[in-house]
């Protein structure tokens, strides 16, 4: 019961950080269910699918109610995503932990450098505007994302944030929102694959941190409302680092 507990603060925690600052929660929840509780790559894949789930739709929910989803851009960036992220589920059960560790480590560590070097504020007269060019262009990062998302869980809204701020001038929070609803619809096609793969769900544990999720999506969304992007984006750069760092050293 006290692991199970653990479990719900960590879900309440992790989706608060996730949903105020954009990233999947994959990068968060796959190492913890492997380092901390023993699930095997495969397990800790699913379980983190099903329980990101609980923890973006909470917070689509959220991001809807305040109007901030750009909703053309998340179906389109969804049906980008699609096929890879189902040839990732599959693919996904033929690799190994430490491949996984690594994998994600490194992507941490990228990310974190991508941040650092798009770091530019928005000038007053940079307004968002749909352009089909740019949009286009865009859809290579799900395109080619969604097989990882598939295969690893981690999220794809981690690299589309700062390339719809940048190429689109979103600001933080609309990038933010609109990127959610995305993580949602293709974390619920992935889960249904490993669901339908995977023989023995540790379904107790997907509830715990489904229940601490769901709340944490609600506050995650309501603080990416209020913090300063600056923070925010400083704070998204520390994170990764970090993650990073230490995926990589439990990989060695």
């Amino acid at each position: 019961m006290i692991e199970l507990a653990i479990l719900t603060l960590a879900g309440l925690a992790i989706a608060t950080v996730a949903m105020a600052m954009g990233i999947g929660a994959g990068i968060l929840w796959t190492p913890l269910l492997i380092l901390g509780y023993g699930f095997s790559p495969q397990e800790a894949v699913a379980t983190s699918l099903m329980i990101q789930v609980a923890g973006t739709g909470s917070g689509t929910i959220a991001y809807l109610r305040a109007g901030l989803v750009e909703k053309k851009l998340t179906g389109i960036f969804i049906l980008c995503a699609l096929p890879g992220v189902i040839l990732g589920g599959f693919l996904s059960f033929k690799l190994s932990q430490e491949v996984v560790q690594m994998s994600l480590g490194l992507m941490a560590m990228i990310l974190a450098v991508l941040f650092v070097s798009t770091q530019e504020e928005l000038s007053d007269n940079a307004r968002y505007e749909f352009d089909k060019r740019i949009v286009t262009r865009l859809c290579a990062i799900p395109g080619f994302l969604g097989l990882l998302m598939g295969s690893l869980s981690v999220g794809i809204s981690e690299w589309l944030i700062p390339a719809m701020r940048n190429r689109l001038h979103l600001e933080m929070k609309r990038a933010i929102a609109t990127a959610i609803p995305m993580t949602f619809a293709l974390a619920a096609v992935a889960a249904t694959v490993h669901w339908s793969n995977t023989a023995d769900l540790p379904l107790k544990h997907f509830a715990a941190g489904a229940l601490g999720t769901i709340i944490g999506g609600q506050l995650g969304a309501h603080l990416s409302q209020r913090i300063n992007e600056r923070l925010l984006k400083q704070s998204f750069i520390y994170l990764m680092t970090l993650i990073g760092i230490h995926l990589i050293f439990q990989a060695i």
